[in-house]
């Protein structure tokens, strides 16, 4: 029966597998084989380089990254394995799912996630088992995890935008959308905290329904997470919604589109001579702004007037042979809080943070087009990508006092790979982890990621 012997000498302590023989009556050890110097209680073996054959070269400190953020946001609770290597992929990678296999082998997510086998069909099968139950149990674990870094007493921001999607098995009329591109259109609801752009609710809707209805649906859902401040942009609000919200006992600032109404009750009366004072004036981050309030709907209606936009509209409008409105560089913000009327206007256009979560959506997460064919697998893309927006988000959180956003710090730590070798001689494998860049360790040391090097 062999075992392990330190065997110590001048230069230091050695390990090595030993067994025992009798010889002329006496017990003695012969060494099968060395396992290299005793450091730290580990065999480090010294082998030749040229004895040494590289078995495999993968993506690693990218996907410890994302899979560390994943399960701090319990994501990897989520029954099928091959629904995080979609999350996973779409983070770190931009390939169609039947392109999808052969990128993984090249990485680590196989490993960290125990995937038995990567399949294509398998992939395409996961996009519609990601169930309702599933998914608002996973979104409640979630919202948990991000209660412990924003105060949910605030705001949050509610907006919509429209997703082009392919297929036929959808019953739903082309019409056209922000874009002026007259498709099939699905409706993403999105509500995220104001502070740090958590995600905390995701709909999908009609491609046909009206965002006003929209909102109605939302709000409501919004109530039974405790939320009771909001923000919402002006394609999602009309008097009648305010006075749902009101009901609902929703603190609210929502801007409001300039009805014929609005514009004869309050534009008209403004005087240019009285807002257009350094008393109105309200410093934005690119811009300066004069308003007025009104009495409105139990709350207060801001009347916001800008200048440069007025002229920069106007420029527009005569190249293209139209006339100005009366009502062209002004806009209308409604709210019933307690705050002053010009740190309402400073919140309601901070409010970009969702704008933000959007583009990471449509552009880095590829949301659009959906090129998937099937209802469900049009509903499973969506969830893949706001899961990913999730995992995006909290690292920007981790990362923020190093200033590194989590697009860079992905793209940074995607030259971090992990090197499987193997001893030709003596068939000792082992593998390290190679950094190639001196700010990857900072990352890793803020998202938490423990790794072998």
């Amino acid at each position: 029966m062999s075992f392990i012997r330190k065997i110590k000498k001048k230069s230091g302590t050695y390990l090595a597998e030993v067994e025992s023989y009798r010889k002329n009556g006496y017990v003695k050890q012969r060494v099968i084989k060395y396992l290299g110097k005793d450091v730290n209680g580990k065999a480090v073996k010294r082998v030749s380089s040229d004895l040494i054959k590289i078995k495999s070269i993968k993506r690693s400190l990218d996907v410890l990254s994302v899979d560390k953020i994943s399960n701090d946001l319990s994501l990897k609770e989520i029954n099928n394995e091959y629904v995080l290597a979609l999350i996973y992929s779409q983070l770190l990678e931009k390939r169609s799912i039947n392109k999808l296999a052969d990128w993984l082998r090249f990485t680590e997510i196989p490993e960290v996630l125990d995937l038995p086998e990567i399949s294509i069909k398998k992939l395409y099968e996961s996009l519609s088992e990601i169930e309702d139950d599933e998914f608002e149990e996973l979104n409640t674990n979630m919202i948990n995890v991000f209660r412990k870094y924003d105060d949910f007493s605030k705001a949050a921001v509610i907006d919509v935008t429209d997703t082009y999607f392919e297929g036929s098995s959808q019953k739903i009329k082309n019409r056209k959308g922000k874009e002026q591109k007259v498709r099939k259109l699905l409706q993403i609801g999105l509500a995220i905290t104001f502070d740090h752009g958590f995600p905390i609710l995701q709909k999908q809707f009609h491609g046909n329904l009206s965002q006003i209805n929209i909102l109605k649906d939302m709000v409501l859902a919004l109530k039974e997470l405790g939320l009771d401040s909001i923000i919402v942009d002006r394609g999602m609000t009309t008097p009648e919604n305010i006075e749902n919200l009101q009901k609902l006992e929703y603190a609210v600032i929502a801007g409001l589109k300039k009805s014929k109404k609005l514009v004869e009750d309050f534009i008209s009366k403004i005087d240019r001579e009285k807002i257009y004072t350094l008393a109105n004036r309200v410093q934005l981050k690119s811009t300066e702004v004069f308003i007025q309030t009104f009495k409105y709907l139990k709350g207060e209606l801001i009347v916001i007037y800008n200048p440069s936009y007025e002229i920069l509209k106007k420029q527009i409008n005569f190249n293209k042979g139209k006339e100005s409105g009366p009502s062209i560089g002004y806009s209308l913000i409604y709210h019933n809080t307690k705050y002053p009327a010009k740190d309402i206007v400073k919140k309601y256009f901070d409010k970009d943070i969702i704008e933000r979560a959007f583009k990471q959506l449509k552009g880095i997460l590829n949301l659009r087009p959906i090129r998937v064919w099937l209802n469900e697998h049009v509903q499973g893309h969506v969830r893949i990508c706001y899961f990913a927006y999730a995992i995006l988000s909290l690292i920007n959180y981790r990362l923020r006092r190093l200033k590194i956003s989590a697009i860079d710090a992905l793209d940074s730590l995607k030259t971090g790979y992990k090197v499987e070798l193997n001893d030709t001689i003596n068939n000792h494998q082992w593998s390290l982890t190679v950094e190639l860049e001196p700010k990857q360790r900072k990352i890793l040391k803020a998202l938490g990621v423990v790794y072998k090097n």
